[in-house]
């Protein structure tokens, strides 16, 4: 008994830590539904409104109490009546006459006949020829040569000698000049041009064409119908009819009993006042503005959205920000797809479209406005972010719902949604002795929030 409580025990527990490990890891999801992607939208119409009354009237009208009287007689007597005794005499006789008749006929005839043919070709051949030829050329010739060329220079050389004081030798005092010689090069240019002779081949080899005369006499059949139809007189025997009819008959006396109607009506009636009720049709069309109920139904993925809004409580545009503008929220969405389940690169998800509106419910019972705030492509790609600045007209109840859609390329969807009120005059104001929920929940106050999906 003690074993089967243990078992069942340790059994709930492996249930329940798989259940709660299905709940919360990132990595494994459960199979899931179809998302329900929401299109509706307001649309304008002309409404065709059914309206009218009844018209109440008075008239008169005829009674006929009119009615006939069937009333007659037989009365008795004789009469002439015509008996026809016509007939016809037939009579006849069998004649000879022609008649034409068209023949068709003919036959196939084949005529010989010369044709002169114009025909020919160029036949091409090559022919070798060319010649030697002398030529003269000028060249230039690079040339020359150095000369050595003596210089020279006195150069004085100081000794030493007694100063005019005579106590020590001084430099310069004393001395002599010498011849000194040195020599400098100097290139003597000769370069000059030289005629020079040669010989080259010329060579004048060329195609030649000749033409060919091929023309020539040929023998050609020609088949034609040669038509032989003809009229033919024949001849057939008819039938002459010459009969005639005989016209002839009697009167004869005839009696019978017939009945004789002198019926009568007697016409009469009265006039009757009765009440008419006509339609007066005042229907009419009217401009109104429909919600139109759409969507369908595609695949979800997964993956995480981080979604900042700024500032922490939307107000309508008829506030004023701290900069003293319009009051507006600034919405930035930054996603990330998991595609670590798909190993081939083709295969995985890439969004390519987001889709962000709000359906604020308005106070007083005024209905759902839906505000888009994006609707429209971004570049393909795993992760990506977007800014949206959004300006309300009305304010809206803590049934605000902020929806966002991711579309992938291959036609899946993620979806996430929250709360966002929009605050106005009313919904600050809520009553006398204020709120007992808290500011973030009437009023709005989420500015950052991961969501998974």
């Amino acid at each position: 008994m003690h074993k089967n409580k243990i078992k069942s025990l340790i059994f709930l527990a492996f249930s329940i830590f798989f259940i709660l490990e299905l709940l919360f890891s990132n990595k494994i999801f459960a199979e899931e539904e179809k998302i329900w992607i929401d299109t509706s939208h307001w649309e304008v119409q002309n409404i065709f409104v059914s309206d009218g009354y009844w018209k109440t009237g008075e008239n008169k009208r005829w009674i006929d109490t009119s009615y006939r009287v069937n009333q007659g007689y037989w009365s008795s007597g004789s009469y002439q009546v015509w008996v026809n005794t016509s007939y016809w005499e037939k009579s006849g006789y069998w004649s000879t006459e022609n008649y034409n008749v068209w023949i068709k006929s003919g036959y196939n005839k084949t005529d010989t006949y010369s044709v002169w043919v114009n025909s020919g070709y160029t036949s091409y051949n090559w022919v070798n020829s060319g010649y030697w030829s002398n030529y003269s050329y000028n060249v230039w010739v690079s040339s020359g040569y150095f000369i050595s060329e003596a210089h020279g220079y006195w150069k004085i050389v100081e000794e030493y000698g007694w100063g005019i004081n005579r106590l020590y030798p001084v430099i310069g005092s004393a001395g002599h000049a010498q011849w000194v010689t040195y020599y400098t090069y100097r290139w003597v240019d000769t370069s000059h041009y030289e005629t020079r002779y040669a010989s080259r081949y010329v060579d004048t080899s060329h195609w030649e064409s000749r033409y060919i005369d091929t023309s020539h006499w040929e023998q050609r059949q020609n088949t034609y119908w040669v038509d032989t139809s003809h009229w033919e007189t024949r001849q057939r025997s008819v039938w002459k009819d010459t009969s005639i009819y005989i016209e002839q008959g009697h009167w004869e006396t005839k009696s019978e009993s017939r009945w004789v109607d002198n019926s009568y009506m007697v016409y009469q009636g009265y006039w009757q006042n009765y009440s008419t009720y006509e339609w007066v049709d005042t229907s009419y069309y009217e401009t109104k503005k429909v919600w139109i109920t759409s969507g369908y139904f595609a695949d979800p993925m997964h993956g995480q959205i981080i979604a900042e809004k700024y500032p922490q409580y939307v107000f309508t545009r008829w506030h004023k920000d701290l900069n003293g503008e319009e009051a507006s929220m600034s919405l930035k969405i930054t996603w990330k797809i998991d595609n670590s389940q798909i190993i081939s690169e083709a295969d995985k998800r890439k969004i390519n479209k987001v889709y962000i509106y709000e359906d604020v419910v308005r106070y007083n019972d005024k209905g759902i406005e839906k505000i888009i705030l994006f609707d429209g492509s971004v570049q393909s790609a795993e992760e990506g972010s977007l800014n949206t600045d959004t300006k309300f007209e009305h304010s809206g109840t803590v049934e605000s719902i902020l929806h966002i859609y991711l579309y992938a390329e291959n036609g899946e969807v993620g979806h996430i949604s929250f709360e966002n009120p929009i605050n106005g005059f009313r919904s600050i104001n809520i009553d006398y002795n204020g709120s007992d929920l808290s500011p973030d929940l009437w009023l709005g106050g989420i500015t950052y929030k991961i969501f998974e999906f």
